[in-house]
């Protein structure tokens, strides 16, 4: 999909589309492409093994793995806010679901996993479009260069856990089975496609921290359907949790909007001296950040040295 959507828009632009160096692609997409099939296919081998509410309780741990490690590469500031949002909206879910799974301890490594790399994930993937000179704006881009890579580790798990079902399916000969499945496949591959391309576009506007925010909205209502289908009873501690989860993505929401907004209107600043000051100040601030580039440069270097 995104190789035809590249090409369309080539011809119909006459732009040339981005291209990358091998080792770039290796250094940088590599990582991100890995951790991202290590998240789905874990993922989805972790929920074969749990319920629902203990798979978006350990899930819910994304958020602070994506807090992190958007830390350590300077994607985002250390604030007493940031740390409240995170805590409360993990610690809501966590109340939500509490006492109402079947714990599995091999479930629970590979969600807990497929949640480290969901942080790892997001964050390169800010990187790569926001803070590098790639000049990789699209999130077409980023599937086209990310996806070999994702195969890479996701194939090994299909193989693992439905490689033998497959084989006996395809024996079967089942012409009318076989155009099901290649319809169910392209329908959800195409839906796939879609989400991602929207995933990578919040990512590029705003953050991979309000990304996993923003997705807890998903977690909630999947919470929510599941208590309903299986008949459990909104406890107060359930409720409780669910009110701090929905407080935190309130607050991140303000947060951002606050950020966004010019310095003038949040402070309420009209005299000249006092925004020569301010200026002065983001000029500083933004030297110290394009300061910490080449040190989140070095990440990518250590994965790679690792690997080969």
């Amino acid at each position: 999909m995104s190789t035809i959507f590249r090409y369309i828009y080539h011809k119909a632009t006459s732009i040339q589309n981005v291209q990358i160096s091998w080792d770039v692609n290796v250094s940088k997409f590599g990582p991100t492409g890995i951790s991202s099939g290590i998240d789905v296919g874990l993922s989805n081998w972790g929920l074969e093994l749990v319920n629902i509410s203990l798979y978006t309780m350990t899930k819910s741990t994304a958020i602070i793995f994506v807090l992190i490690n958007a830390l350590i590469l300077r994607l985002e500031k250390a604030t007493v806010l940031l740390f409240l949002i995170v805590f409360s909206i993990s610690g809501g879910l966590f109340l939500f679901t509490f006492k109402t799974t079947d714990f599995s301890t091999l479930g629970f490594i590979l969600i807990l996993t497929a949640s480290f790399s969901s942080g790892f994930r997001w964050t390169l993937s800010q990187f790569i479009m926001q803070k590098s000179d790639l000049g990789l704006k699209s999130p077409v881009d980023m599937i086209y260069f990310t996806q070999p890579w994702m195969l890479l580790s996701v194939f090994p798990i299909f193989l693992f856990l439905e490689g033998d079902d497959f084989l006996t399916w395809l024996n079967t000969k089942n012409n009318d089975d076989y155009f099901k499945i290649c319809m169910l496949i392209i329908i959800g591959s195409l839906l796939a496609f879609s989400l991602e391309v929207s995933e990578y576009y919040v990512v590029y506007k705003t953050s991979s921290l309000t990304l996993t925010v923003v997705g807890i909205i998903k977690e909630v209502c999947s919470l929510v359907l599941a208590v309903e289908c299986n008949g459990d009873k909104m406890t107060p501690l359930k409720i409780l949790g669910l009110a701090l989860c929905l407080c935190g993505v309130i607050g991140h929401v303000w947060h951002k909007y606050n950020a966004s907004r010019p310095i003038e209107s949040r402070y309420g600043i009209i005299n000249n001296e006092d925004n020569k000051h301010l200026t002065r100040i983001e000029s500083e601030d933004m030297n110290d950040s394009d300061s910490t580039d080449d040190s989140t440069q070095v990440l990518f270097d250590i994965i790679n040295r690792r690997r080969t």
